[in-house]
Formats: C-alpha cells, sequence, structure tokens
C-alpha cells in the first residue's frame, strides 16, 4: 500500500519556522511515466499528456522568492498540481515508493491552478500530474493538454526597493527644509533692524483760554455819526 503525504505548514511562536506536518492518505497503484526538468527562467508552453502521464519543472527559491502559476487544461478533463519538495520528486516517479509528500496548495483536481507558492524555499518541483494515483483526486480518462505559465518572483527585492524610496523621499524633504531655513535666516540678517521713527514734539493738552483775552470772532465795520432815523408814518 502507497501512502501521500499532504505537508501543512505553520507558523511556530519564534521565528515564524515553516514546520511540515504528515498527513496519511492511501493512494491507488499505478504505473506512471514522466519527465523532469530544472528551470531558472519564466515557463510559458503547451504540453500534452496521455492518461497516466506528468511531468515536472523544479525551481530553486531563496529567501523572499515565490513561484507565479497559472496552469490551464484546454482540452480534457481535471488534472492535478503537487508542488513537492525535490527530494520527494524521487518518491512521486517511483511506482515502488510507498509514499510521496506535497505542500498543499488546493490545486489538486483542477482545471486551472493559479495562484502563488512561496512557503518553503530551497528546490521546489511542481508537477502536472494526469495519473490517478490519489484517491480523491483527479481521475483521468484520456490524453490532455495543458497551458503551463511559472515565474520565478522575488518578494525582497520589491520590499526592499518600496523601503529605500520612502527613505529617499524623507532625506530629500528633510534636506530641502534645511536650505530653505538657510536662505530665510540669511536674508533676515542681511536686511537688518527696520529704521528708528522719527521723534515728534508730543500733543499739548487743552487749556481754557482767560476770560478778557480778545474773541476770535470778526466785528463789523465801526459807524459814524447818529443812528438813521425811522421813516415817517403815514
Amino acid at each position: 500500500m502507497k501512502f501521500v503525504r499532504s505537508l501543512v505548514p505553520r507558523l511556530a511562536i519564534a521565528g515564524a519556522v515553516v514546520i511540515a506536518l504528515s498527513i496519511a492518505v492511501p493512494i491507488a497503484g499505478a504505473t506512471h511515466q514522466g519527465t523532469a526538468r530544472t528551470v531558472d527562467s519564466p515557463v510559458a508552453e503547451t504540453v500534452t499528456l496521455p492518461m497516466n502521464h506528468w511531468t515536472a519543472y523544479t525551481m530553486t527559491l531563496s529567501e523572499f522568492e515565490s513561484i507565479d502559476y497559472n496552469i490551464l487544461v484546454t482540452n480534457g478533463t481535471a488534472i492535478d498540481v503537487y508542488f513537492v519538495p525535490a527530494t520527494e520528486l524521487a518518491n512521486y516517479a517511483n511506482d515502488s515508493a510507498s509514499s510521496f509528500q506535497y505542500y498543499r496548495e488546493n490545486t489538486n483536481n483542477t482545471l486551472n491552478a493559479r495562484g502563488t507558492f512561496g512557503r518553503a524555499t530551497g528546490a521546489i518541483s511542481v508537477i502536472i500530474d494526469n495519473v490517478g494515483i490519489v484517491p480523491g483526486d483527479a481521475q483521468p480518462t484520456g490524453s490532455v493538454t495543458v497551458s503551463v505559465d511559472l515565474t520565478k518572483t522575488s518578494n525582497g527585492s520589491n520590499l526592499f526597493l518600496g523601503a529605500y524610496i520612502f527613505i529617499g523621499c524623507g532625506v530629500l524633504f528633510l534636506v530641502v527644509a534645511v536650505v530653505v531655513f538657510l536662505i530665510l535666516r540669511r536674508r533676515k540678517a542681511a536686511a537688518g533692524p527696520p529704521p528708528p521713527t522719527p521723534y515728534t514734539t508730543p500733543p499739548r493738552p487743552y487749556e481754557q483760554p482767560p476770560a478778557n483775552a480778545p474773541s476770535d470772532r470778526p466785528e463789523g465795520p465801526a459807524r459814524d455819526g447818529p443812528p438813521p432815523r425811522s421813516p415817517p408814518q403815514g
């Protein structure tokens, strides 16, 4: 009896270490054939897999690297896509092996597996399976045609690039602020203090004029001789 164990990662409380838990599942015996190759550049191709055939691509992931995948069945029935450590690829390919382990990505029994794998480092093999090897997974009935797109991406470089841009903008803003401050300070020093206000005599308080002081009102013309007589009354 052969078993397949899925690797389910957990985060340890300290260090965020990935721990693999094995879940044993009985697997049907099958004679299957396939090819495997190591790739480092993006993969964009279409493959045809007869019934009970598979193909695998192995990429080496370092820290902050992941695999973007888009695997689409363009003709035929559902397939299985397994992500396995490269050491487990030999167990998968060997009909005599009692088990193999894979990372659970929910890409079993599907017509389109699409997403990003980044839960492990080291050599990772992506197996495209048209074999009825695991009960409950895809059960092929004939050949399938599959479009395969795999790209290794670096998540860390984008993160560091964003951090560098943020820090650079902060430094630039600080430099501009210091330059503006120095320019304003020099202009203020060159202008000097404002000129003093010219001296003026303060206003005198109001004084009441004396009683015998001559009046400022104009007087009428002087009259000579007696006053005029009144006209006769009729």
